[in-house]
């Protein structure tokens, strides 16, 4: 399988040192880009703080062994957060079952039964590469990350496994959009070390200080923080090259020259989809479920530290003793503390906390964060992946629920999973990995028809399941009016409800016949039946025919005996 683009998407030309260039301008929508990303950090940094300890990198933090937790004492919205990605992984994109199925936008040619052929082999080959790369386990902490708002992943061609997956920290990145709200211009932070750099990039397109301290060879592990910016290629010109590409992809070294770049290439698709749970301006940054359960997840906290606090007090009150043996009261179990006269050790005051309404509250507030999670409903959803649940009883028990999440997935389809497998598609059909088409006709009928992408999914079929509820209550209606009108059963159509059926179901195309293959084999049949009641006649036929020559010579023979009647009937008169 050829490379089409490294990892990183860079390809520097061997022995080519690119054209100098100045990027002043592009270095300030980089910062400007990252000033409009403050306005969230300290919001993201409160999410992390109070529900989801693990997710984020802020402020160049750099050791991640150090958890950001201490305000978190019931840690019910990360479980939640671990429900969540679980379920959206297991509901969108299962790694055990197909999630989608490739057809056509044209109906009349999606119906052709070569194409649908030709679009299952090179949708296993999809598979088949999805799973044989890391796609599963980044499009996993991509969902983790989801409820903090958004959640990008690079897609890179890779000479092993085809493609390539990156996930990236919230607080590391910032987005912006165009006037449609798509995302369009993506740029990143992070730290390298100089060995780092030059393997990369190479040593030729490092700038001179890199140059100077691999040179050294003593500081080969110190750090620079390198940035990373990808926009639509608004200098493109008609010509071939990785600087004349749809996108632009450029690196450097934060603090070098503005004409001093390790990378200048670009890319033929947008390369970072992000998954972004609901956006509610023009700036590309979302809004997810920690958002809306932060009140929850604050007010969660204070009821558990007063829980403790209660517990704790009815457990180890404050005392009270004499001074002058205050100083050697032993409070420990089965100790012994001398006093004189009558003076006691006792309790300041009874505690008289009423734990059941502290409890009963932290249930009720539990709940609620599972809900802006969403966790009762991924759950449920578990269930259809394991078998103990059908579709159509999830959407029965959760209607309301999946209405309200239906926007999400929509969402998560459309800006998504949508540009993954296209750009998925495309990186593998430059590279040649695609079996070439060799039926001219099919190739003509091809040329030029946009491919659909359709989701049979879990998630996707609990959505897709009121349709086909509709299909079988229509069908039953249908069926018990033809009790007094049989003839009420020709406003049924059979054929267009077993094509909606099967489709919204997911089934392979190869299992279903198309509408030309059902009409031929009915044709047949109905010759063969013609000719099988035409065989049975003539046997019949045959079978009387003994029978009938033996009763017309009887006939004859009692003519000839004289029988007057016989004689008349067979016109045997006067003989």
């Amino acid at each position: 399988m050829a490379e089409m683009e490294s990892l990183l998407a860079r390809q520097p030309t061997e022995g080519v040192k690119p054209v100098r260039r100045d990027y002043t301008k592009l270095r300030k929508k980089f910062s400007q880009l990252f000033n409009a990303q403050q306005r969230y950090v300290n919001k993201w940094k409160h999410l992390r703080d109070y529900q989801l300890p693990f997710i984020g990198q802020f402020d160049g933090e750099e050791d991640q062994s150090e958890p950001y937790n201490g305000k978190i004492l019931n840690p019910v919205a990360w479980e939640s957060c671990q429900i969540f990605a679980s379920g959206v992984m297991s509901g969108l994109t299962p790694p055990s079952r197909k999630w989608f199925k490739l057809t056509m936008e044209n109906i009349d040619v999606a119906a052709n039964s070569q194409v649908a052929e030709l679009l299952d082999e090179r949708e296993e080959i999809l598979y088949a590469v999805l799973a044989k790369s890391n796609f599963y386990s980044v499009v996993h902490q991509v969902y983790m990350e989801l409820p903090m708002g958004q959640a990008p992943m690079g897609i890179f061609a890779d000479s092993e496994s085809g493609v390539r997956f990156t996930s990236y920290p919230i607080g590391t990145y910032a987005i912006s959009t165009n006037s449609k709200e798509i995302v369009n211009i993506f740029g990143r932070k992070y730290k390298m070390t100089v060995d780092q750099i030059v393997e990369q990039f190479g040593y030729e397109n490092c700038p001179d200080n890199i140059k100077n301290i691999y040179d050294n060879g003593n500081s080969l592990q110190q750090s620079f923080t390198v940035n990373w910016l990808v926009e639509p290629n608004k200098d493109r010109k008609d010509k071939l090259g990785r600087r004349n590409m749809p996108y632009s992809s450029i690196y450097w070294v934060e603090g070098s020259n503005s004409d001093e770049v390790l990378y200048h290439g670009g890319f033929e698709e947008w390369p970072i989809p992000i998954a972004r749970h609901t956006s509610m301006d023009l700036n590309g940054y979302g809004k997810g479920a920690a958002w809306f359960a932060q009140p929850d997840s604050q007010m969660l906290q204070k009821l558990e530290f007063d829980y403790l606090t209660a517990v704790e007090l009815g457990v180890k009150p404050p005392m009270q003793a004499p001074s002058d043996v205050i100083s050697t009261v032993n409070l420990y179990p089965g100790g012994i503390t001398e006093i004189e006269g009558q003076h006691k050790v006792e309790p300041m005051f009874a505690v008289q906390s009423n734990l059941q309404d502290i409890q009963n509250k932290i249930a009720v507030t539990e709940d609620s964060i599972k809900r802006a999670y969403s966790a009762d409903l991924f759950l449920m959803l578990d269930q259809i992946d394991k078998g103990q649940m059908t579709a159509r009883e999830v959407m029965e028990r959760t209607q309301e629920k999946l209405q309200q999440l239906g926007p999400v997935v929509e969402r998560l389809l459309s800006e998504f999973l949508n540009p993954i497998i296209e750009r998925v598609y495309a990186v593998l059909d430059r590279a040649g990995v695609f079996p070439p088409v060799e039926d001219e006709e099919l190739l003509d009928q091809l040329n030029g028809q946009e491919v659909k992408i359709e989701y049979i999914s879990p998630l996707a079929q609990a959505q897709k399941m009121s349709s086909l509820v509709n299909i079988e209550q229509y069908f039953a209606f249908i069926m018990s009016l033809a009790q007094a009108n049989p003839n009420i059963v020709n406003k049924f159509n059979f054929e267009e409800a077993a094509n909606t059926y099967g489709v919204n179901l997911g089934v392979p195309a190869k299992i279903i016949r198309s509408d030309d293959e059902y009409q031929e084999i009915l044709a047949q049949q109905a010759q063969a039946q013609a000719e099988q009641e035409q065989q049975q006649q003539l046997m019949q036929a045959a079978q009387l025919a003994p029978g009938m020559a033996q009763a017309a010579k009887q006939a004859t023979d009692a003519a000839n005996d004289g029988n007057p009647a016989l004689q008349s009937w067979l016109g045997m008169d006067g003989v």
